[in-house]
């Protein structure tokens, strides 16, 4: 069943975020997941939701997306704090 890995967290600078994430495109597009996406909520507030085939594809994907927060976090794009990641799994689509 589809997991998904969605982290909540605040950006400063989210133009930084995005281009951090930008410049790591290759990595991301092959970690396994189905889609990543990066969305602003304004007031540099975001969450990324990345669904996964299945929770081996999700774990085996952690290190990449940990990696990625710590570069941004590194830049001063992210505030370390703020990153709240959550997993689940699909139990209903419609």
């Amino acid at each position: 069943m589809a997991m998904y890995r969605i982290t909540r967290f605040a950006a400063p600078d989210m133009e930084k975020a995005g281009e951090i994430a930008e410049s790591m495109r290759s990595t991301l597009e092959n970690a396994g997941a189905e889609f990543i996406d990066l969305v602003s909520y304004g007031n540099g507030k975001g969450v990324v939701i990345a669904k996964y085939p299945n929770k081996e594809a999700m774990d085996a994907a952690t290190a990449i997306a940990k990696n990625a927060f710590s570069k941004m976090i590194e830049a001063g794009a992210v505030d370390g704090d703020s990153v709240h990641p959550h997993m689940g799994e699909v139990f209903k689509s419609f």
